[in-house]
């Protein structure tokens, strides 16, 4: 707009003031026309009587204009408005032309996935990512827990950074500082020639667990459910899936290193591999059936071998919200030839359906895992089956709810008036240990053989950007006390945890 108003002196010099000068030209021209064109007084009529002298005789007559000017005239004044139409046509087109070019710079991005710069044309794209956690745990009602656990800490602490190349590859790199170590959570890249074919590569989250492929910066409450130790944190390989119909069936089918449950493994130990798979149903992405939120109907199953040994069991432990070991496979401190220590031998199979729906503010999440692993101690074997369960309800006030987490309607703005939205949440989750693992291959004295627990929280979400978060979970135990021949109930463990997270 600034070079429209700078060229403006210019056109109305060169385009409108000629025109005006002609238009006042035509005007006098045909005044003295009509003046021409009355008649005569008659031959031999007295002159108007008058008491004084005279009056002056009028001046001659101005000629008059013949037609064919007047046409002349006319058409040149409708060229001039043609040629001061086109300059200013042409005024627009420079401005539009001048704007997309800007727009074709390289530039910056700053929004709620993070900072960023991208290429002109917008096919090449970095971003640089921060997920930060830090909270503080405190348990409740248990003296031995809390004169030793109560804590702050840093839970997750994952700068990262992932982009695009020439829109048809994405990429991803994720650490993680918390701890005192660093740990590698992703690093993969995708490519996607279409919505309905992708390849992904690297180290991601295999498709087992319907809580566990949500973010860790979405979830309702601060710590995943009991379901979470039954499949792997994250797996080497390779998978090919993608959207159809416009993402209304999604599907995953891979081949992976084979993590065992609650892994987070870089290399496999042996040959032997993975081969996971998943669907997704989720029929209300249908146009027709939009409006009734949003449904995802989940069923995804996993079989590989696990060659483990004494000395690398390749089995995992499970944990209490509170991160309190609750149950571990015998591996005695002291075991020379490896006779009493309990290891993975050859077949995992685990079966994983879940669902979820979305509703404006409410929300629902369910699923069960059932995870089957041969064992071995000794010469002995067995195939042992772990089952896990939990059902998570939240309703976000002032915003909507939905896989992907809550979103504020209207994020906090003091200048607005507005104040972000509130999350709370009601969970029930439940760990069973297969029973034939008693007292063989796990020590009822140390290790329980249930876990269930109820959670309640609140969170509140500003913005996307970040939120204050706090869960209260009591979970009860059977076993994992007492002494071999005559176990108890460990005893249960309350915790307040809260949470202050930083995610872009």
């Amino acid at each position: 707009m600034s070079l429209f108003f700078s060229a403006l002196p210019y056109k109305i010099h060169r385009v409108y003031m000629p025109g005006l000068a002609a238009l006042i030209g035509l005007s006098a021209a045909s005044v003295a026309w009509a003046q021409a064109a009355l008649p005569d007084a008659p031959a031999g009529a007295p002159p108007p009587a008058s008491a004084e002298a005279p009056a002056p005789a009028p001046p001659p007559p101005a000629a008059a204009v013949e037609p064919a000017a007047f046409a002349a005239l006319s058409a040149k004044v409708d060229e001039a408005d043609q040629n001061a139409r086109i300059a200013a046509r042409k005024l627009e087109l420079l401005e539009e032309q001048l704007t997309v070019k800007a727009n074709e710079r390289p530039g910056i991005i700053a929004d709620d996935r993070g900072f960023g710069v991208r290429s002109a044309d917008g096919a090449n794209q970095l971003r640089f990512r921060l997920q930060l956690q830090a909270d503080s745990r405190w348990f409740l009602g248990d003296t031995n827990l809390s004169d030793r656990l109560d804590t702050f800490l840093l839970r997750r602490f994952r700068p990262g950074f992932d982009g695009t190349v020439l829109n048809i590859a994405d990429f991803r790199f994720t650490p993680d500082f918390a701890g005192g170590t660093v740990v590698v959570f992703d690093a993969y890249a995708d490519i996607h020639p279409a919505p309905f074919v992708r390849l992904r590569a690297g180290k991601f989250k295999a498709p087992l667990g319907l809580e566990r492929l949500q973010a860790d910066q979405d979830l309702p409450f601060v710590e995943r459910a009991l379901t979470q130790y039954l499949t792997p944190v994250r797996d080497v390989g390779a998978a090919l899936w993608g959207d159809i119909a416009g993402g209304i069936v999604q599907y995953s089918v891979g081949i992976y290193n084979g993590g065992y449950d609650n892994s987070n493994l870089d290399v496999d130990s042996n040959h032997a591999k993975d081969v996971d798979g998943r669907l997704l149903f989720q029929p209300f992405k249908a146009e027709a059936l939009r409006a009734l939120g949003a449904l995802g109907l989940h069923i995804a199953a996993s079989q590989g071998d696990r060659r483990g040994l004494p000395t690398a069991p390749l089995l995992g432990t499970y944990k209490s919200v509170g991160q309190n070991t609750f149950f571990s496979y015998l591996a005695p401190a002291s075991d020379p030839d490896g006779s009493k220590t309990v290891f993975a031998y050859l077949t995992q199979k685990r079966i994983n359906p879940g669902v979820f729906y979305y509703y404006g503010p409410f929300g629902v999440l369910s699923e069960a895992v059932w995870s089957q692993q041969q064992v071995r101690k000794g010469n002995a074997t067995a195939t042992l089956t772990n089952k896990a369960v939990h059902a998570t309800a939240s309703l976000v006030l002032g915003g909507t709810n939905g896989y992907d987490g809550a979103t504020p309607t209207r994020p906090l703005d003091f200048a607005k008036g507005t104040l972000g939205a509130l999350e709370l949440a009601v969970r029930w989750n439940w760990l069973k240990i297969d029973d034939a693992t008693f007292p063989s291959y796990a020590d009822p004295a140390k290790s329980a053989s249930k876990a269930q627990g109820w959670a309640v929280a609140a969170t509140y979400v500003p913005s996307r950007l970040y939120r204050l978060a706090a869960t209260y979970e009591r979970t009860s135990f059977t076993g994992g006390a007492g002494t071999t021949a005559a176990p108890k109930d460990r005893n249960a463990e309350s915790v307040l945890i809260g949470r202050v997270q930083i995610n872009f």
